[in-house]
């Protein structure tokens, strides 16, 4: 079973109102930046709001705007997703 499929399995247990990004792709987000070397949440962050838009694309980030831009999920955003699925103090 691949990533994806793995992650398409856990249960989205935000309200559906007000969720912006989509629940899979801030935790593709998250894992792309942890591979690429990030070690908090702050440098999932920094990752994220530098990674270029093909990336994005592929992590499936959501599109805002005529222009279809990718728009990466916030470093909070990802530590509240991230929380969801790992509730316990877990380190990065």
């Amino acid at each position: 079973m691949s990533l994806l499929e793995r992650l398409r399995l856990l249960p989205d247990a935000r309200r559906r109102r007000g969720a912006r990004h989509p629940f899979v792709a801030v935790l593709l987000v998250a894992a792309s930046a942890v591979v690429a070397g990030a070690r908090s949440y702050t440098a999932i962050g920094l990752w994220s709001t530098n990674a270029p838009q093909h990336a994005l694309a592929r992590l499936g980030a959501r599109v805002v705007g005529s222009l279809s831009v990718r728009v990466a999920p916030s470093a909070a955003t990802i530590r509240r997703i991230v929380g969801l699925v790992c509730p316990a103090d877990w380190p990065i």
